[in-house]
């Protein structure tokens, strides 16, 4: 029965306006999959694994993400794509997690105006272990059926620097890694060019992303440099820079360290208008903190 009443609410679900949890007449508090390791705010959880699904329910046509590292207490991690023309809802989850989340299509895009749209933002709780996981989407149409899965491997990276901040500004991320070099937005990877060699001892960083570039504000925020494999050892430097404010009077920001999963590292500063006066490159920024890899 147990089953038969996960479908019936599930197709409850897709056949309505909006995603909300089903009343309980019992009085009993619905799962709100807390200790799943991907949890997606505002969807509808379903413990238990997500339905294999068939060719009969509607396909992923797309899937959209920013990047593929993840790490304990990432937030705000969107996930987004079309689905095929069918679909009413979108199945979100961790392979091999104890649950997956249901999100309502949404219209369709100026791109792709036959195609039903999803997104979600992402949570990982902070029990996320250094390794590969695997995120699985299927369309789900108005009937319950579920389709054929679109899946991307997620990488929990083994050293990660992150920088957030408040307000739609345009700052940036600098590490200095062991050898000196300054891995940033003009700089994105520390691996030199080909036909350059390994690291010695370690594995080469790189920024994941530029946000709010030239003050084209994109909402993310958020700028991380990122160590998919055993980063080198020795002394490392984290800087945050201003290019610019874009009409704000201020920014605040934090800077985190994460190695092998746990945090070791976190700083909070603010970035003013005499900030975005000078250069903006390598060798910028005020000093964030410092921290060591063995």
């Amino acid at each position: 029965m147990r089953a038969r009443a996960t479908v019936l609410a599930l197709v409850a679900l897709v056949t309505t306006a909006g995603v909300a949890a089903p009343a309980c007449s019992s009085g009993v508090q619905a799962d709100q999959g807390s200790d799943a390791y991907l949890q997606v705010p505002g969807a509808q959880f379903f413990r238990g694994p997500m339905p294999k699904g068939s060719a009969a329910g509607p396909a992923v046509k797309q899937l959209s993400l920013v990047n593929t590292n993840i790490w304990p207490g990432l937030t705000n991690f969107p996930i987004a794509g079309d689905l095929a023309p069918s679909a009413t809802a979108a199945a979100i989850g961790l392979q091999n997690d104890v649950g997956y989340w249901v999100v309502t299509a949404r219209p369709p895009n100026y791109n792709t105006p036959t195609l039903p749209t999803f997104g979600a933002n992402g949570v990982f709780s902070n029990g996320v272990i250094v390794g590969k996981y695997t995120l699985v989407v299927r369309g789900v149409d108005a009937s319950g059926n579920f389709g054929p899965p679109g899946t991307q491997i997620l990488d929990a990276g083994d050293l990660v620097v992150t920088l957030t901040w408040d307000t739609e500004s345009n700052l940036d991320l600098h590490v200095v890694d062991p050898m000196g070099v300054d891995i940033y937005w003009g700089n994105q990877s520390s691996e030199p060019p080909p036909p350059g060699g390994a690291v010695e001892g370690g594995s080469y960083g790189y920024i994941d992303y530029d946000s709010n570039a030239n003050c084209i504000i994109d909402g993310l925020r958020r700028e991380d440099a990122i160590w998919p494999n055993p980063p080198p050892p020795g002394q490392y430097t984290v800087r945050v820079d201003t290019p610019s404010l874009c009409g704000q009077p201020i920014a605040n920001w934090t800077v985190k360290v994460l190695l092998y999963g746990g945090e070791v590292a976190v700083a909070s500063g603010v970035s003013l208008d005499a900030d975005t006066m000078g250069a903006h490159g390598s060798g910028t920024g005020q000093l964030a903190l410092q921290f060591s890899v063995k």
